[in-house]
């Protein structure tokens, strides 16, 4: 839960906090200490489980209602499990009896198993989330149906909340190559990739295909220059590809979306 979170800080960056409105500070207040409460109860699971329960009890208040969404209650479920736990143990131990290290080895040898699934699930969770393409990821020519022209409707990229219309052309080759435009600017070095590897698409994380490059110039109400790097991460949908357009420009408007038709 906790890289799933970390994941989000380091694709868009950390929060701006002196931006941001006393709502939504408070709001990214009650989201840290619930997470971070996870990290805190490896060491000290009361302290931990007790603000992680916090943090969720806050968002309660700022919501006018528990939030119930698996993102948040789930953490605060966990932290209600260290509490638990905590209160269950906080007395001495008992006295070892003749058995208890039979039984230590034998529990040590059940609890193996599920160790390493846990440590495999984890390093696939890493992996889809941080892997730019992740490890595992199809290689090779794109199918024959990318291949070809994609252009944007002018109503479906737009500039918020300006609503400034963007046309995109996208000629993908058999080859993985891409060429085209954004607006006035031209696409180069461009490539068409696979972008998920079995396990992204068994969890339903990330898109199935995302286009790469540079943009040899950008006008500047587009808010890029030149040289911009951009990602397109496009999910086939029917005849369509659908997806959003990032630029790497920091003041550039993120994400512009795309919805796709082959011409």
């Amino acid at each position: 839960m906790v890289l799933f979170l970390l994941a989000f800080v380091f694709g868009e960056g950390p929060p701006r906090f002196s931006q941001m409105a006393g709502r939504e500070q408070l709001y990214s207040l009650g989201l840290g200490g619930l997470f971070l409460g996870l990290i805190l109860a490896w060491r000290w699971e009361g302290w931990g489980g007790l603000l992680s329960m916090l943090g969720w009890a806050f968002l309660a208040v700022l919501s006018n209602r528990p939030p119930w969404a698996l993102m948040l209650s789930i953490p605060a479920a966990v932290g209600l499990l260290h509490l638990l736990c905590w209160w269950r143990l906080r007395g001495p131990a008992p006295p070892p009896g003749p058995l208890d290290s039979v039984k230590s080895a034998r529990g040590r040898m059940l609890f193996a198993p599920l160790w390493v699934f846990l440590a495999a699930f984890i390093s696939l969770c890493a992996n889809e989330m941080f892997g730019q393409p992740p490890l595992m990821t199809r290689t090779g020519p794109p199918p024959a149906e990318m291949v070809g022209t994609w252009r944007a409707s002018l109503t479906t990229v737009s500039r918020q909340p300006l609503g400034e219309e963007i046309p995109v052309a996208f000629t993908v080759g058999p080859d993985g190559s891409v060429s085209g435009s954004i607006g006035n600017a031209v696409l180069t070095s461009g490539r068409f990739v696979r972008n998920r590897s079995w396990f992204g698409r068994l969890m339903n994380w990330r898109t199935e295909y995302q286009i790469r490059g540079t943009l040899s110039q950008v006008v500047e109400s587009h808010g890029g220059t030149a040289g911009d790097r951009f990602s397109a991460p496009l999910q086939p949908w029917g005849a369509e590809l659908h997806g959003a357009l990032f630029l790497s420009h920091p003041g550039a408007p993120k994400p512009l979306g795309l919805n796709l038709m082959k011409r």
